[in-house]
């Protein structure tokens, strides 16, 4: 055999090979397609997911990351998962931790409840953090502790030096002592107080058990007396409102006496009358026989 026919047999060797591989490959995919749904989900951050993780569905692997994009601040993941799984509104969809070595893969605690999502719909994700995420933060925890005890490390060592922690140690420790001082010498003080104490509360109840009843009546004369208040309150507004209502008329003339007041020619009247009734009276005194004719049978 030639050199030429042996290029030419491993030529046509490779290219079946990658049509056969290129063939199963695509046919896997169809497949896949055929049998997977497509779901688009949106998280604020993924913490190192990667495409073709799985996605476990209440703890059982029902399909895989397809893609991710970064789009505004946020992430969108596509996940493919098999079409007998259907996310309703109640279901949590998560990125979580599967190892100590921050695995992660997308959990999703299905329920039932709650409406179906379709295709075109953005699902809410969330992003659970991690081991490392948790040892890292605790890192950041215990280095604040430590510049705190530094910081109370190189106070102590600047009042060690004053001998202001030492003066402050003394005056706490004699304050202590006279304070036992004190409460020993009036221990018999305190005594008598209590005593004092527990004696007048005892005559507090036995007074009251005493007088219970002058007390229950004493009580309830006092809420006869303020349902009594509280009913002439009532009836002197009622006064007050019938009161304004005849001022009020009056004001604006209505009744008698308002036209009384409010008509001048009333009083115009009234007041010729009575001067035409002095002149007259004025005029009999003057002139009674005017008036008076007295005839003698």
């Amino acid at each position: 055999m030639s050199r030429r026919t042996e290029i030419q047999v491993g030529v046509t060797v490779l290219v079946a090979m990658a049509i056969l591989v290129g063939g199963v490959t695509w046919l896997k995919e169809f497949s896949l397609d055929r049998s997977v749904r497509v779901w688009l989900v949106r998280f604020e951050q993924t913490g190192g997911l990667g495409a073709s993780d799985e996605v476990q569905v209440n703890g059982i692997r029902k399909g895989s990351v397809r893609a991710m994009k970064l789009e505004g601040d946020h992430v969108l993941v596509e996940l493919a998962l098999a079409t007998d799984v259907g996310l309703t509104r109640d279901s949590r969809v998560s990125i979580r931790n599967v190892g100590l070595m921050g695995e992660k893969v997308i959990a999703v605690d299905l329920e039932t409840s709650g409406g179906l999502y379709t295709s075109r719909d953005t699902i809410p994700g969330i992003y659970e953090k991690g081991i490392p995420e948790v040892m890292a933060e605790l890192g950041g925890a215990i280095g604040s502790v430590s510049r705190i005890a530094e910081q109370l490390k190189a106070m102590a060592d600047v009042m060690e030096r004053n001998g202001d922690l030492a003066g402050t140690l003394k005056n706490f420790r004699q304050t202590s002592e006279d304070l036992g001082l004190a409460v020993q010498e009036n221990r018999a003080g305190l005594r008598r107080t209590l005593d004092d104490f527990g004696a007048a509360a005892r005559t507090a109840r036995s007074l009251t058990a005493d007088r219970e009843a002058e007390l229950t009546r004493a009580l309830d004369q006092f809420s006869s007396a303020a349902e009594n208040m509280s009913r002439l309150s009532v009836r002197l507004d009622s006064l007050r409102a019938s009161l304004q209502t005849v001022t009020s008329r009056v004001e604006r003339g209505q009744g008698t006496l308002g036209k009384l007041i409010n008509d001048d020619k009333l009083y115009t009247d009234l007041n010729a009358s009575l001067q035409s009734l002095k002149t007259l009276v004025e005029d009999i005194k003057a002139n009674p026989k005017k008036y008076l004719k007295v005839e003698i049978f």
